[in-house]
């Protein structure tokens, strides 16, 4: 019973999350297409451990080759993902060279799969894998190689856990500077999710290769040890799957700003006439108080175009965009929560009026500009209250 709970939950998790997202139309979301894609992948991994440790040796003999093939596909496949939510120019042709690997592994391995016998399936499964688990390979001997090629695969994948790791870690950071270039409310538009359970991914492998030193003739005889990995990974696909059915798709938003900006009318205006019209904006015209507010926005009431203003609040201020928006929202807070006439009103209208989306973004940020809370700073300051 413990067995079956332990080969089935990663199966249901990754099958559950994986029809989610391919029952939407390719075009209508590639990305979330993607990502259904890649958690079906995971899902015959997982068919094929269930076969393997319900010791249907020559099935699995046949099965390997998927296991290979889907299990050297899903970090290309997650990076894939990744790129396709960030990136707007994605190109798959350029791209497929990551899936070589996978593909390369699971042909052979099929090829040398159908040249064995049936008895020399077996003992390649029960002997090569179970019972040295990989040591001591006879390479004069079909099983032997075949067993070298299942080895030579595991270090590969060591090998796509670090790299895919990094490249996957410094896109979602590169994402999320750009989105501060951009918005000014960033809820639900940044990846966050992605490099914590990257990180966490990549601890589950490090545990998931030191249990394969183990042997899997140790977890065959000891069900009640394939919980511990079960859990991790099952808890770590529906992680991905709920993240990724919460994530938004903005790389069109993106694209269309940038299209926007290109095709408008700029106006030629020295940087100094740039810096009056835009702290005119900020400080007279209160345009911070818009709550999605975008830097698209700034660029259509000042005549000019995203690099501009970019540059010019990076440059002169030596801030992005989302935090020269709320550096004025927080000083609109302020005087809101020192204010009589607001001390009855909610922490949520003071939010909105100082152009936060939630009161959650507008605590993160005044905690993160003002060292406390906006409770606590109200009561703090209550002598001082006009």
């Amino acid at each position: 019973m413990i067995q079956t709970i332990a080969l089935l939950s990663p199966i249901y998790v990754t099958l559950f999350w994986g029809i989610i997202f391919l029952v939407q139309k390719k075009s209508d979301n590639a990305p979330r297409w993607t990502l259904g894609l890649f958690l079906i992948f995971a899902c015959f991994l997982y068919i094929s451990h269930a076969i393997f440790f319900s010791r249907l040796y020559h099935l699995y003999a046949f099965f390997e080759s998927i296991y290979l093939y889907t299990g050297l596909s899903l970090y290309p496949l997650f990076y894939t993902y990744i790129l396709k939510l960030t990136t707007h120019s994605f190109k798959t042709p350029r791209h497929l060279f990551h899936f070589i690997p996978g593909v390369l592994f699971g042909v052979v391995s099929l090829l040398l799969t159908l040249t064995l016998s049936p008895e020399q399936r077996i003992y390649y499964v029960k002997h090569i894998l179970v019972e040295t688990n990989l040591k001591a390979i006879n390479f004069n001997t079909l099983p032997g190689i075949k067993g070298y090629i299942f080895l030579l695969s595991r270090i590969v994948f060591i090998l796509q856990t670090i790299v895919y790791l990094m490249l996957v870690i410094r896109l979602s950071n590169q994402h999320n500077k750009t989105i501060n270039q951009y918005f000014s409310n960033t809820e639900g538009k940044k990846m966050n999710w992605v490099r914590n359970l990257s990180i966490l991914a990549f601890a589950v492998s490090v545990a998931a290769i030191a249990f394969a030193l183990l042997g899997r003739s140790y977890f065959i005889h000891h069900n009640l040890s394939l919980l511990i990995p079960s859990i991790f990974f099952t808890t770590i696909f529906f992680l991905i799957g709920y993240k990724g059915n919460m994530q938004r798709e903005i790389f069109e938003m993106l694209y269309e700003q940038e299209k926007d900006n290109v095709d408008e009318e700029i106006s030629d205006s020295p940087e100094n006439d740039l810096k009056t019209r835009l702290l005119k904006l900020f400080e007279h015209d209160k345009i911070y108080q818009v709550n999605e507010l975008r830097i698209s926005t700034v660029c259509e009431s000042l005549l000019t175009n995203r690099t501009y203003i970019s540059k010019l609040i990076n440059d002169e201020f030596e801030m992005n965009f989302n935090e020269f928006v709320n550096k004025y929202r927080v000083a609109e807070a302020k005087q809101l929560l020192l204010s009589r006439e607001n001390n009855k009103f909610t922490m949520e209208y003071i939010a909105q009026q100082a152009g936060f989306g939630s009161v959650a973004s507008f605590s993160r940020v005044f905690k993160e500009i003002e060292g406390t809370t906006p409770g606590k700073y109200r009561e703090k300051n209550s002598s001082k209250m006009t």
